[in-house]
This record gives C-alpha cells, sequence and structure tokens, in this order.
C-alpha cells in the first residue's frame, strides 16, 4: 500500500482520500484505522476493491466509535464477511456523522443483516446503505424490513444480487406501509417471483414515496409490466424504473410506453434484456415523441428492435429534444437502422449514443 500518513493525521490532512485497488489487506487496514481514530478533516473515505477481510474491519469499525467527521465510507468488494459487517454495524450504533456506507459485494449473509438492521433501529444519522451482491437471504431481508419500519432517516436502500425471496420481499413491503422516509429502492436480481415484486409496487402505488425503484430480473412478464405502467402513471414522484432482464415482451413494453406518454416526472428508464420486438421498439418511439422529461433511456441488450424499431425510434429522436442518453446496443439495429437514429441526433451536443 503506498499511503502517506500524513494523509490521515498531519498537516497534509485530506477532506477526501481515494485508496481504491491498492492491495490493502488487514495490516494496512489498521493503519489506516489508527490515523482515522483522531483524524479530524477528512469525511470521504474510498477503500473499495481491496481485501481488508473481517480483520481489517473490525478495526475499521473500532475507529469509528471515536471519529467525528467522516460521513462516507467505501467498503466495496473487500471479503467483509459476517464477523466484519457486525462489527460496522455495532459502530453505527453509536456513530452520529456518517451518512453513507457501501458495504456491497463481500459476501456476508444473514448474520450480518441482521447486525446492521439492530443498528438501523437507532441510529438517526445514515441515509444511504448499499449491502448488494452478497448472500443475504429471506431471514436478513425480514430483520432489515423490521428495522424500517421505525428508522426515520434512511433515504436509500440497494439490496440487488442476493438471495432475497418472496418472504423477504413480502417484509419489506410490509415496513413500506409504514416507513414515511425510504425513496430509493434495489430487491433487483434476487429470487423473487412476479408476485412478490408486484406486492412492492401495489404498497408503493398507496405510498408514493420512492423517487427510484429497481426491479430487474423479478420474473415480471406482460401482466405485471402493465400493472407496474399504472404505477408509474400515478406516481407524481418516481424517476427512476429499472425493470431489464424480466419477460414484458412487446405488450408488456407496449403498456410502459403509454404510461410514459403522460408521466411528467420520469426522467431515467431501464427495459434492457427484455425481449419487445419491433412492436414495443415503435411503442416506446411513439411514446417519446410526446415525452417532455426523460433522459435517459436503456434498450440494451437484446431487446430485439430491429431495423423497423430502429427506423421509429430515429424517427421519434427527430422531433425528441428532451432524451440526452440512449443505449440500443446488442440489438440487431441494421445499417439503415443505425443510420436513422444516427441521423437524428447528429449535432446534438453533449448526447451519449451507444449502439
Amino acid at each position: 500500500m503506498t499511503l502517506n500518513p500524513q494523509q490521515l493525521n498531519g498537516r497534509e490532512a485530506v477532506p477526501s482520500l481515494d485508496l481504491t485497488n491498492k492491495g490493502i489487506g488487514p495490516g494496512s487496514a489498521a493503519v489506516i484505522a489508527a490515523g482515522l481514530s483522531v483524524n479530524g478533516v477528512l469525511t470521504d473515505l474510498r477503500l473499495n476493491f481491496n481485501i481488508i477481510r473481517d480483520e481489517g474491519a473490525k478495526a475499521i469499525a473500532e475507529a469509528l466509535r471515536s471519529n467525528g467527521v467522516l460521513t462516507s465510507l467505501n467498503l466495496y468488494s473487500n471479503c467483509i464477511r459476517d464477523e466484519g459487517a457486525a462489527a460496522i454495524a455495532e459502530a453505527l450504533q453509536g456513530n452520529g456523522v456518517l451518512t453513507i456506507l457501501n458495504l456491497s459485494s463481500n459476501g456476508f449473509g444473514d448474520e450480518g443483516a441482521k447486525a446492521l438492521a439492530a443498528a438501523l433501529r437507532v441510529n438517526g444519522v445514515l441515509t444511504e446503505l448499499d449491502i448488494g451482491v452478497n448472500k443475504i437471504g429471506d431471514e436478513g431481508a425480514t430483520a432489515l424490513a423490521s428495522a424500517l419500519e421505525v428508522n426515520e432517516v434512511l433515504t436509500e436502500l440497494q439490496l440487488g444480487s442476493n438471495g432475497i425471496g418472496d418472504e423477504g420481499a413480502k417484509a419489506l413491503a410490509s415496513a413500506l406501509r409504514v416507513n414515511g422516509v425510504l425513496t430509493s429502492l434495489d430487491v433487483s436480481y434476487n429470487s423473487l417471483t412476479e408476485e412478490a415484486a408486484l406486492g412492492i409496487v401495489r404498497v408503493e402505488r398507496q405510498r408514493n414515496k420512492l423517487t427510484s425503484l429497481s426491479l430487474s430480473r423479478c420474473s415480471i412478464g406482460p401482466t405485471g409490466a402493465a400493472e407496474i405502467a399504472e404505477y408509474v402513471s400515478g406516481s407524481g414522484v418516481l424517476t427512476s424504473l429499472k425493470v431489464r432482464g424480466n419477460k414484458i415482451g412487446p405488450t408488456g413494453a407496449t403498456a410502459i410506453a403509454d404510461a410514459l406518454k403522460g408521466s411528467a416526472v420520469l426522467t431515467s428508464l431501464n427495459v434492457g434484456d427484455n425481449y419487445i420486438g419491433p412492436t414495443g421498439a415503435t411503442a416506446i418511439a411513439e411514446a417519446l415523441r410526446g415525452n417532455a422529461v426523460l433522459t435517459n433511456l436503456d434498450l440494451h441488450p437484446g431487446c430485439g428492435i430491429g431495423v423497423e424499431g430502429a427506423k421509429a425510434i430515429g424517427s421519434a429522436l427527430a422531433v425528441n429534444g428532451v432524451l440526452k442518453s440512449i443505449d440500443l446496443s446488442d440489438n440487431n439495429l441494421g445499417d439503415e437502422g443505425e443510420k436513422a437514429i444516427h441521423d437524428a441526433v447528429s449535432g446534438r451536443e453533449g448526447f451519449e449514443l451507444e449502439m
């Protein structure tokens, strides 16, 4: 590890320190923790893509008990298991400054999640928690849901790519009924059935608090997509929706396109990795003609847009002046389809196009 100790506790102390992918192990993490415990300047620490393991996580946790300035901590991908996650969680119970914590891609399971849930019950400052890509199952998700029922500060919770099933999803939906602060939820790439995913949607239609909802790979078909479309139409706050990797088909895409026509708030839509065919693509294109708010559209990959769908999207982009980014990669657009899209956005400063 290349680290100047002065960056943590000397004259050269900095407010932000990025130590991403530096090969930092438990020993070096302990050195960092020692500096962190007496640091009065650093507010943002990034240790992602290292190997601090449980031992290093415990050292960092101990530093969090006395540190009074760090507001953002990123420990993504550090081989932290249940014991290390529990140590961080215990420190959170007394920490009064950390607002953003990333513990994703570490491999801890229900025990770590339950410890974090206990922390969320009493912590009054943490607003963003990312614990995606771990091994959290229904037991951990249920504990977290129970914590959400009393937590009054957490606004963003990332639970994607765990092992959560219908029981955990039902608990989360139930928690949303009484939680008034959470505005961003990601349950993508778990083991949810369509009915479990729609349970969250149904609660949210009444709650109307989420500005971002990710339901990728949740077994959603055309009927489920139609229900989600009704939710989009009625929401006055949802700005980001991800339903990639489902089976919504042309019918589901058409329903979502119809919702897009009337939405005045949705700015980002991801329906990639759903076969929607030229019919679904044309429906979305038609919606783009009159939509005045959507700025980001992801139809990558495998949507089967084809030449016909690409030409329809190109025609729509020619009159839509709001969209700033579109990903159409891996969709067999053909030379004619690609040309139609290129011609439509040619000369638009800052427009991001992927094909």
